[in-house]
């Protein structure tokens, strides 16, 4: 009789446990989700409000494996989680305000060349890119691009007016 009470009282506690499980599984599902997003890239404001949501996510999912999901524990939760809003509110602002302005004017933009007009025309000509300089994958190939650019126009110069 009394191992039967035992065994009885087992299946009481792992049904429990696997019902807990069960319902612990759709909130890691949702805190996975959330993270997911947060890898694809997202502007300023919108990957701040995606981690405060995993934050929260992530608190609920592991008060739940824990078993500690209880009234009083979630309402302080909240309470912290509204200060690190504003935190995060004012920290998101000074970065913006902070951030250079790109265009201070409306002016037109000039972008000019080393050539102009025909001796332009005549440049694009002659100005052999190599295979490895289309896209530069490290800092010393940008650097030999740059180089050998360099080099070659000095050589069209020199060639541009010896046939004046």
């Amino acid at each position: 009789m009394f191992i039967r009470l035992i065994a009885l009282m087992l299946m009481v506690m792992s049904f429990q446990s696997y019902g807990a499980k069960k319902e612990c599984a759709g909130l890691l599902d949702k805190f996975q989700n959330i993270q997911s997003q947060l890898k694809q890239g997202q502007s300023i404001k919108s990957s701040a409000s995606l981690r405060k949501k995993e934050d929260i996510a992530r608190e609920k999912w592991w008060d739940c494996e824990n078993n500690k999901t209880t009234s009083s524990s979630t309402s302080k939760k909240k309470k912290t989680y509204k200060k690190k809003v504003v935190k995060l509110k004012k920290t998101d602002k000074s970065i913006l305000e902070d951030a250079p302005q790109v265009f201070s004017s409306n002016k037109n933009i000039v972008i000019k060349g080393r050539f102009s007009g025909d001796k332009q025309l005549q440049w694009l000509e002659y100005y052999q890119r190599p295979k490895k300089c289309g896209r530069p994958k490290t800092t010393q190939v940008f650097a030999f691009c740059m180089e050998d650019k360099t080099e070659q126009q000095n050589k069209f110069e020199q060639e541009y007016q010896n046939n004046k």
